[in-house]
């Protein structure tokens, strides 16, 4: 007979607002959900990596703009987000849907991490302005599509990607700003 009354058979996650019993527990938790959240964490280490990696040289001869936060405010700018994403994610996949769009949502979300991994590597790997804004631009869009489907899904999911969409914004800004002025 299992013990109901122990601390690990109720699992308590506040920042998520979800109570979940251990009956409930396996149910709750899915492969899409484990691998988003995989996704998610793998796309900020590689963005972090790339960060950190990144050719000081080349970016010395780009005359950057003034809100440009920089590599270190970057990284932590992109762990908050991610962090945020992640439990939005959290929240998404606690409803009941149907396994299409389940699969819609995790494929635009992994291509959604792929675009911005591009978009750092093209501004800090390869100095491609141009391209980095053209990027941005499909990114951005890709993030408003991926925000109207958390909110479909879980109003809380979409709330906490809000910052994703306007930090995605803000790179736009700066993509266009890097294009205007070098």
């Amino acid at each position: 007979m299992c013990d109901r009354s122990g601390f690990l058979y109720h699992l308590q996650l506040p920042a998520c607002g979800l109570f979940i019993s251990g009956d409930d527990l396996m149910k709750k938790i899915n492969t899409f959900s484990i691998s988003n959240i995989l996704g998610l964490i793998i796309g900020f280490l590689a963005v972090l990596q790339l960060l950190r990696s990144s050719d000081e040289a080349k970016l010395s001869g780009i005359d950057l703009p003034a809100a440009f936060p920089g590599k270190t405010g970057l990284a932590v700018i992109w762990g908050f987000i991610f962090l945020l994403w992640g439990i939005g994610v959290c929240f998404v996949y606690s409803v009941s849907l149907s396994p299409r769009t389940k699969r819609n949502i995790f494929l635009n979300s992994i291509i959604l991490i792929i675009g911005i991994f591009v978009w750092n590597f093209m501004i800090f790997s390869s100095c491609n302005l141009s391209g980095a804004l053209a990027v941005s631009a499909a990114v951005m869009l890709l993030a408003v599509v991926v925000w109207f489907m958390y909110l479909v899904t879980h109003r809380y999911g979409g709330y906490l990607f809000t910052p994703a969409v306007v930090w995605l914004l803000f790179v736009l800004y700066l993509s266009i700003a890097l294009v205007v002025k070098n």
